[in-house]
């Protein structure tokens, strides 16, 4: 038996002030949250819309009035964009159960790279629908 004690791991807010936030964690978060915006503001914004348009056609011209005003193309953006983000951290994600990229250099570049293709995505939507 060793006389050393057992070390545990230290959590990052435990090693004092000096912990980097990382790109890696950005993501992360941001990931979660166009998760949560798609779930909570957009899937129901769309049934809702979907719903009106059918049953009531006075709530829909309501809701085409509010969604064609600054309010819609905020909407809308934030759609584009967590569409556009979690298809590109999906797809990385997908690499990843393959088992590459999963060296810390890898995880960033494909961190920025993911980024870049989320931009491309959103400004791809915009010209096309321009």
């Amino acid at each position: 038996m060793s006389s050393k004690p057992h070390q545990r791991p230290i959590s990052p807010y435990m090693l004092g002030p000096y912990y980097r936030f990382q790109i890696t964690s950005l993501l992360s978060i941001t990931s979660r949250l166009t998760g949560v915006y798609l779930t909570v503001v957009t899937a129901p914004l769309a049934i809702i819309w979907m719903l009106a348009l059918v049953f009531a056609p006075d709530l829909f011209m309501s809701i085409q009035g509010l969604l064609s005003g600054w309010i819609g193309k905020l909407l809308a953006f934030g759609t584009v964009f967590s569409v556009a983000y979690h298809l590109a951290n999906g797809v990385r994600h997908l690499a990843w159960d393959t088992g590459r990229f999963f060296s810390k250099p890898q995880i960033r570049q494909t961190g920025y790279l993911m980024l870049l293709v989320t931009v491309l995505i959103i400004a791809l939507t915009y010209w096309v629908a321009a």
